[in-house]
């Protein structure tokens, strides 16, 4: 009995292992063995330590368990703080002058809780009375951050920056292509003595500029460091054309998004989304989508804020990014999506256009005196070899071929930074399309690659130029034409012998009748003259 009852277990564990391993979207798993009621060591609490008026860093001795530590539970004057798998903890919502109290509990899977650890305490400093200038050279560290060391490590569209310093300290970093470090920023939350971060949004070949300003527990600014780097190059360095015919339209608090992909080879498309402003690099917002879908549904975008801005990049196998399609959203009350489709008209010297007709250039009266603007001259559109600028009197494109905007970057002040480019659909001037002019890798101009619209008519074009503030401080428009455009041949030669062959041939005959005429004229009196002699 005893070996009938072995074989018909051995057989149901071998049948259950066999289902276990079949290609299946659901299973069961079993397990076997006694209820986890064993609770974890009681943890050791190290130091508690204030190192800023703002910050108390929290540091423990690793707890022990018969099965696994989870986590550990740490608590500020009684009450639940934060759970964390480390053994430290930065406390960075504390206030100046105040006694705080701190210990910790471990846990484990099953939930079982350790004792309390011993208790410390810790009283944060005063805040500091007049935080000295950035550029303070003041000795000692304890007035100022000393940089032991700095490394960045550039790739093709990223860099990582990783430095040290003597003691503690937040840091906070800006980088650009410029001086005004125009492309990122940001600032650590803690105090910490090594800090490591990566810098995205970066083109393939392109030089950065960069600044590193450290602060101390009391508020003291330290510049220590700026300088450069240039990403990694590839041999494409060519931006890839934008998507077209980008539409955003509400409906409800969720934004459906639909465009048109470049015709030509690309790697991926990635959506972001913005509530302060059009994202003008690929980590600039949230990230809302990656791949190569046409039809995006963001849920709930609307839901807190609005409106809402996108920026819509193309991505090429080479790391190559475009300028960007963007478009503005509204929240409606009535949940009735909008007629003009995606981007709200542009605005212009700070309100809409209502119908009006702007001139072909207008700047604001409130610039600073010296900057540097673009003329109707130096704003561009180029396809293929074909260069034609806003000055011109009139202005026609193939609509079946891509084509580039540009301004050259020499032509307008380093201060103002962002260039939105609007046009019309030619085929249903209620619709209107919105492009970001981005830098390009050489650095020479600001440009947008433009997918062909491949529909024919008039377009009106609207470039608008933002400064910091998000003030439109320029406009520029004009009429485009779209078309078929097609290039007149000069005959060669042989073209001409065959349109004009009527004419030629009897000329041609009459020679050569001559020509044998005159043959034989000559070898007649040839003879007459041996009969002669």
């Amino acid at each position: 009995m005893r070996q009938i009852l072995l074989l018909a277990l051995i057989f149901q564990l071998s049948f259950s292992t066999a289902l276990a391993q079949s290609d299946t979207s659901s299973f069961y798993v079993r397990v076997f063995g006694g209820e986890d009621t064993e609770a974890p060591t009681t943890p050791v609490l190290s130091s508690v330590n204030a190192i800023a008026f703002n910050q108390v860093d929290v540091t423990w001795t690793a707890a022990t368990d018969n099965f696994l530590v989870s986590g550990y539970v740490v608590y500020r004057d009684g009450l639940p703080l934060a759970t964390t798998t480390l053994t430290s903890y930065s406390d960075t919502g504390v206030v100046a002058s105040t006694t705080y109290s701190y210990f910790v509990t471990a846990f484990d899977p099953s939930f079982n809780y350790s004792s309390s650890s011993n208790t410390l305490f810790a009283t944060t400093p005063n805040p500091p009375v007049t935080p000295p200038s950035v550029e303070d050279t003041s000795g000692g560290t304890s007035a100022r951050v000393v940089l032991d060391d700095l490394t960045i490590v550039p790739d093709f569209t990223v860099a990582k920056l990783s430095l040290q310093t003597a003691r503690p300290a937040r840091f906070s970093i800006r980088w650009g292509r410029t001086d005004s470090y125009e492309l990122g920023y940001t600032v650590t939350d803690s105090f910490v003595s090594s800090y490591a971060t990566t810098l995205t949004g970066l083109q393939p070949g392109t030089r950065y500029q960069y600044e590193v300003i450290g602060y101390t527990p009391l508020g003291t600014a330290t510049l220590l460091q700026r300088g450069n780097f240039s990403t990694l190059s590839r041999d494409d360095v060519l931006a890839p054309a934008n998507v077209s015919q980008l539409q955003a339209v509400a409906k409800g608090s969720d934004v459906l998004l639909s465009y048109i992909p470049p015709a030509e080879d690309y790697s991926y498309i990635r959506v972001v989304r913005s509530h302060l402003r059009f994202p003008t690099y690929l980590d600039d917002g949230v990230v809302v989508y990656q791949g190569k879908d046409t039809n995006i549904t963001d849920r709930d975008a609307l839901k807190e804020y609005s409106p809402a801005y996108y920026t819509v990049f193309v991505v090429d196998a080479a790391g190559n990014v475009s300028s960007g399609a963007v478009a503005r959203v509204y929240y409606l009350e009535t949940q009735t999506p909008p007629e003009t489709g995606p981007a709200q008209p542009p605005i212009h010297n700070g309100g809409p256009l209502n119908g009006q007709t702007p001139p072909s250039a207008s700047t604001s009266p409130a610039l600073p005196v010296g900057t540097r603007m673009p003329g109707l001259a130096e704003i561009f559109l180029q396809q293929d070899n074909d260069l034609q600028s806003f000055a011109a009197q009139t202005i026609l494109l193939d609509a079946d071929r891509p084509f580039v905007i540009s301004i050259p970057k020499d032509a307008i002040s380093i201060n103002l930074k962002t260039i939105i480019v609007s046009l019309t659909d030619p085929a249903d001037s209620r619709q209107s399309y919105s492009f970001i002019l981005r830098l390009n890798n050489d650095g020479t101009a600001y440009e947008a690659v433009l997918s062909a619209l491949n529909r024919e008519g008039q377009s009106r074009f609207v470039v608008d130029i933002y400064d910091y503030e998000s003030l439109v401080v320029a406009t520029y428009q004009k009429t485009i034409t779209f078309g078929k455009v097609t290039k007149e041949l000069t005959p060669v030669f042989p073209d001409r012998l065959i349109e004009n062959s009527r004419t030629i041939l009897p000329v041609v005959m009459a020679g050569m009748v001559f020509s044998a005429l005159l043959f034989l004229l000559l070898k007649r009196r040839r003879r007459q003259d041996e009969d002669n002699g």
